[in-house]
């Protein structure tokens, strides 16, 4: 059996009163966290196009395109409400454009981002093959991203312009 000198047993319990002393006071003497604050600052977005009032707005952090779109008046009568998406949130410096429901000729604009392969088709220049990459390489954030797909250059995307919204 382990006998302990008495000059070490008063050091070990010495040093635990120390020690539990510490950790009483610790609590109340040591700063404490405060109430964490997240700041949402304001959003300033631009809305263009098929719009009452196409211009710049400050909305609340969280806000969604419908949210935008209502603040600037809602749609005009030939806007392509079904190619914008109004569930989608809203960031600072954002850009959204409201497409008009028929292109310049008269027809309706196709969807990068929702129509099918076969709609895709229907445009000029865009065959099988092309009409897959576009597929294959969405979401598109803007019609120009449409030059990331292997197979449309310069004239081809100007051709697709006015024929396509997102």
């Amino acid at each position: 059996m382990l006998a302990l000198r008495p000059d070490r047993l008063t050091g070990i319990l010495a040093g635990a009163c120390v020690v539990l002393g510490l950790i009483a006071w610790a609590p109340r003497h040591l700063p404490r966290p405060g109430a964490v604050h997240i700041e949402r600052p304001d959003v300033v977005v631009s809305v263009e196009g098929q719009v009452a009032r196409p211009g710049a707005y400050t909305l609340p952090f969280g806000a969604r395109v419908a949210d935008l779109i209502d603040a600037a008046g809602g749609f005009q009568p030939a806007a392509a409400r079904s190619l914008v998406a109004l569930a989608d949130p809203l960031t600072d410096g954002e850009v959204v454009q409201v497409p008009a429901l028929m292109a310049a000729a008269g027809v309706e604009r196709v969807s990068l981002n929702a129509a099918s392969a076969e709609a895709l088709e229907a445009l000029p220049g865009i065959g099988p093959a092309i009409a897959a990459r576009i597929v294959a390489h969405r979401p598109f954030a803007w019609v120009d991203d449409l030059m990331l797909v292997p197979g449309i250059g310069p004239r081809t995307l100007e051709r697709l312009r006015p024929l396509v919204a997102l």
